[in-house]
């Protein structure tokens, strides 16, 4: 099968002429009618015609390379189609296309999904990379980010005017996908979730219509939107946000004993919920693979209080750190700090997630458990502990989707893969961790989706909601995420 672009159809490798002859030998039928045979290259090339964006289909170097995604884990998959969307127009023609032929739709922006879901066998992919515009409004302070974009662009651009939202730290990240997941951050504890600064969504449902949702407006889409994770309900198009201000930030970092390892993560918790929400910090623990762990703490300040804010932290864990380190630097200087530069590499990984009430001394001692196991069979791992504190726990947990507001940290189990072999051992070790986990774990964080977990898991008290905003908006299940709703 061969790559359709827009441009090829209209300027000359695919002539006019070829592609009204494969159109009428077709089956490309009417709006609305329900054809039950999978496309062919004529139905695929007639669809095309309609599009300003383009179509690459299997058996093309295009679609070999549109296909990738972050993760190398899902080099092989075989999506129907890649559709490079260009516009609203294309989206809402794309929706018909998929349910005239019985499709499933994969939404795919950064391509981040842990599962591999934004580029699924047999789904159609909607790769929205082109439709990636950042605006920002200085009049109401808001930003407009179009449902492509990735976390650097939408940095880089605010920065401009000196302004940003809160995100995640990744720079190839999508936007979109982060902020329906919830979005937690290095200011997540100061300014909530991605999610919590969305002041309205732009959406193309199942059926194909367009609608705007928002507090005032399609209250239940704009409720889904925000915490429901990316490729459910709806496909998102644009998104608007509120705004603040951009400043310089402190950094610290702060290596202590594995001895101590206990202490040093209950204290930690104690004096991350007591100090001020401009402080955020999470907590590293690292299998070596040689039966040892190390356990490290980041944090980001206001620029100035980098010292200050580490003396007390060290002081509330009551354990010098073995190394530490400190560092000013300007807000897109950090940016590209914490996120490891202005864009990354893609890689292998395996992971997964559980949400914890509290973080007590047997919560503690379940993830240095883990861990620990981890290096004793002489591979290596991580636990990174984010916060759900601060301005994150102020909404209800019924407020949006995001069902994790009255809870402590997010516990992120992570393995770097670097050959197809070693998944088996990286996936087996999360589970155990889940398994050791369970007594004191909420849940799981849905921008960390894991394959075979129960939807309960990602949505908690919102369960019920979602899946009965799922039956209304697409009930034939046209949306495809990797998580069964």
């Amino acid at each position: 099968m061969s790559t359709i672009t827009r441009r090829a159809l209209l300027g000359g490798s695919v002539g006019v002429g070829a592609v009204t002859a494969l159109a009428t030998r077709s089956s490309y039928a009417a709006p609305g009618v329900r054809l039950t045979a999978a496309p062919t290259t004529a139905d695929w090339t007639a669809f095309a015609r309609t599009l300003n964006g383009s179509v690459f289909l299997p058996g093309s170097s295009q679609y070999a390379s549109t296909k990738l995604l972050f993760s190398t884990r899902y080099d092989g998959s075989t999506p129907a189609a890649v559709v490079q969307v260009a516009s609203q127009g294309d989206i809402q023609k794309s929706m018909a296309f998929a349910t005239r032929y019985g499709l499933k739709v994969a939404a795919r922006s950064g391509g981040h999904s842990y599962i591999g879901a934004s580029a699924a066998n047999g789904t159609m992919v909607l790769d929205t990379r082109h439709y990636a515009w950042v605006t920002y409004n200085a009049s109401n302070q808001t930003a407009q980010v179009f449902s492509g974009a990735g976390l650097y662009t939408v940095h880089n651009t605010l920065a401009a005017h000196g302004r940003t939202i809160p995100t995640g730290t990744c720079p190839t990240v999508g936007a979109a996908g982060l902020t329906m997941g919830g979005g937690l951050g290095v200011e997540s504890r100061q300014w909530g979730l991605t999610a919590d600064r969305l002041t309205s969504v732009n959406l193309v449902l199942a059926d194909g219509r367009s609608v705007t949702a928002s507090a005032t407006q399609n209250s239940d889409l704009f409720w889904a939107m925000r915490g429901g994770g990316g490729g459910n309900i709806a496909f998102l198009t644009a998104m608007t946000f509120n705004t603040h201000a951009t400043s310089s930030k402190g950094i610290f970092s702060l290596t202590f004993p594995s001895s101590a390892a206990s202490q040093v993560l209950t204290r930690w918790n104690t004096w991350n919920r007591a100090t001020y929400y401009s402080r955020w910090s999470n907590v590293h623990v690292d299998a070596l693979g040689n039966g040892n762990i190390a356990v490290r703490i980041l944090g980001v300040v206001n620029a100035g209080a980098e010292h200050t804010a580490a003396d007390s932290l060290i002081s509330a864990i009551g354990v010098r750190p073995t190394a530490s380190s400190y560092r000013q630097l300007g807000y897109m200087d950090a940016v590209r700090y914490v996120g490891g530069g202005s864009t990354s590499s893609r890689q292998g990984f395996a992971g997964g997630s559980d949400v914890i009430w509290t973080l007590s001394s047997t919560v503690a001692n379940l993830i240095l458990g883990a861990v620990s196991a981890r290096s004793r069979a002489g591979r290596t791992g991580s636990a990174l502990i984010d916060p759900l504190d601060g301005a994150v726990n102020q909404p209800a947990a019924t407020a949006t989707a995001f069902p994790w507001r009255d809870h402590t940290a997010s516990v992120q189990w992570y393995v770097g893969v670097t050959s197809s072999s070693a998944y088996t051992s990286a996936y087996s070790w999360i589970n155990q961790a889940h398994t050791m986990m369970a007594p004191q774990s909420a849940g799981a964080y849905v921008n960390y989706l894991e394959t075979g977990q129960a939807a309960s898991r990602y949505y908690g008290v919102n369960l019920a909601r979602m899946a009965q905003l799922r039956q209304t908006y697409d009930p034939n299940r046209r949306l495809y995420s990797g998580v069964t709703i």
